[in-house]
């Protein structure tokens, strides 16, 4: 438990330092005063520390962080967040999305460079769903997997995001079959049945596989990083439109007592899967603040598109910080929700989603 509470306070710091970062530099760049960089969300436990008039406090609930501008819903006060025009609002907005993406593309970069334990071998098929996709173009159990629209496939994940990718799309699948190369073409479904995936296909790695240590130069690890982030995103993507169809449920939904517990099973296997995780956490952080929900930054840039459309003319302050308030009350009963589920499977043995 001690190793899961380290791994989640250093992850989960490390996240919400780098994206409110993002705000306050970009604040500070705008000309906007600074009043507080708050680590959680109130009520305040303690002050950390007073530097240049900026209040860094930690907080009793443990989902993010924030920083609090002057005059955030005020245009009268000089120096205030809400006195800028609206570009400048937008970018303070964006900053900390964006620095979380940027945060997620170095650590990244961090594991190819120090060495990305890689799963090499044969990616047999197990079975075949009835009538899925796969099974129509003419795939057979025993079929091993050589490339998916010319990738060529040596483990069983790299198949799953190629497919994921790739979904609604008619792709090429190279198989060996009784020592000869075979191509089938198929479209990989963007809504599959529950324990089916995109193609249809179960796999496996065949026997006589292994597991390798891969370190890339810089100038090779970088672009493979933005290949991870674009990954992890469609991943994200994926998952919430499982969310929408109603493929998935609450109950598939990891919160912070999810988090706490993977990132301690994730740190007992070593710093750098600890870094590519706290990456793919990262994606997730950028993209989920980007949702267009009330508290969120998402929720926030609506407000000014509003404003624009409107040729300029603000929603009024009381009714933004009414919808923020009543958008944060309903995310921490969300959490509520999802924490429950989370503690429910820790306790059964179940591993909790990602």
């Amino acid at each position: 438990m001690l190793i899961s509470a380290v791994a989640f306070i250093v992850v989960f710091g490390v996240l919400v330092l780098a994206h409110e970062v993002g705000h306050f530099v970009m604040a500070r760049r705008a000309g906007v005063v600074v009043e507080e960089f708050g680590f959680g969300f109130p009520p305040r436990l303690k002050t950390l520390c007073v530097r240049g008039g900026v209040e860094y406090t930690l907080n009793a609930i443990p989902l993010g962080g924030f920083v609090r501008m002057l005059g955030e819903d005020d245009p009268n006060k000089p120096g205030s967040f809400a006195s800028k025009s609206a570009g400048a609002r937008l970018g303070i907005l964006l900053a900390g999305p964006a620095m979380s993406l940027a945060l997620a593309v170095v650590l990244f970069t961090c594991t190819m460079m120090l060495g990305e334990q890689v799963v090499t071998g044969n990616v047999i098929v197990v079975s075949v769903a009835p009538n899925a996709p796969a099974e129509r173009a003419g795939v057979r159990p025993g079929d091993i997997v050589l490339a998916i629209e010319g990738h060529e496939i040596d483990n069983p994940m790299d198949l799953v995001a190629q497919a994921r990718l790739l979904r609604e799309q008619e792709i090429s699948l190279s198989v060996l079959r009784d020592d000869e190369r075979l191509t089938f073409h198929l479209t990989p479904r963007a809504d599959a049945p529950e324990d089916e995936g995109a193609m249809g296909v179960a796999i496996s790695m065949e026997e006589g596989y292994e597991v390798r240590t891969v370190r890339y130069p810089l100038w090779e690890a970088f672009p493979r990083a933005m290949r991870e982030v674009w990954t992890a995103a469609g991943s994200v993507f994926e998952f919430l439109s499982g969310i929408v169809r109603g493929s998935v449920s609450a109950k598939e939904i990891s919160g912070p007592v999810g988090i706490l517990h993977m990132s301690g099973a994730v740190a007992r296997t070593g710093i750098v899967n600890l870094m590519y995780f706290a990456a793919f956490l990262s994606v997730n952080f950028c993209i989920v603040n980007l949702f267009p929900l009330p508290a969120l930054d998402g929720g926030r840039i609506v407000f000014i598109l509003l404003e624009l459309l409107r040729g300029g003319k603000r929603i009024a302050s009381y009714q933004q910080g009414f919808v923020h308030f009543v958008g944060m009350l309903l995310i921490l009963a969300f959490t509520l929700v999802i924490s429950y589920f989370d503690i429910a499977r820790i306790l059964t043995g179940a591993t909790p989603l990602p």
